[in-house]
């Protein structure tokens, strides 16, 4: 039974375990970066802590962003994100030679956003759900082949990915 394009339903084991775990990992890594005086360490945090969140979104947790339940927690983590890059962003120990290490912080709300773009792409184009391409000719959860149109969209959010994060920056 297919399910209308926005639903809400109770978080299930997996949302409840990847939601804790997630912020369990982000409260060790703030009391790393916090703790740590050496800014390379800093930028290292800041550069794989929300592109980590941001692929793993997409990678593994594709299918859960279908519940807007999860979706709006998911959402509600990527404005403390951008809470963050505002009160990092003027920090000039961050800066690096082209992109503020705190810039990915910012990026976790665009990208849920452009994931629920490609995900209605995806239902008008092909009549069917966005999934995450892999090694074989199936998605990681749903076993079902995966299409053109679905590498086409990922290629457009990993192009996104890279292009909101390294190349381009907002007026501070």
């Amino acid at each position: 039974m297919k399910r209308p394009l926005i639903y809400f339903q109770e978080l299930n084991t997996w949302d409840k375990v990847t939601i804790g775990l997630y912020l369990n990992i982000s409260l060790g890594l703030y009391f790393l970066y916090a703790g740590s005086e050496l800014v390379e360490e800093k930028k290292d945090i800041l550069f794989w802590y929300p592109y980590g969140t941001q692929l793993f979104l997409y990678f593994v947790n594709y299918r859960s962003l279908r519940n807007k339940s999860v979706y709006a927690i998911w959402f509600l983590i990527g404005l403390f994100h951008y809470y963050f890059y505002l009160n990092l962003i003027s920090d000039p120990l961050l800066e690096g030679v082209k992109v503020h290490a705190a810039t990915g912080l910012r990026n976790t709300v665009i990208l849920l956003s452009l994931f629920q773009v490609l995900r209605i792409v995806s239902l008008k184009i092909q009549g069917e759900e966005l999934v995450c391409p892999s090694k074989s000719r199936t998605d990681l959860f749903e076993e079902r082949d995966v299409t053109i149109i679905d590498f086409i969209l990922f290629v457009i959010y990993i192009f996104f990915l890279v292009m909101l994060g390294l190349n381009f920056q907002f007026d501070k």
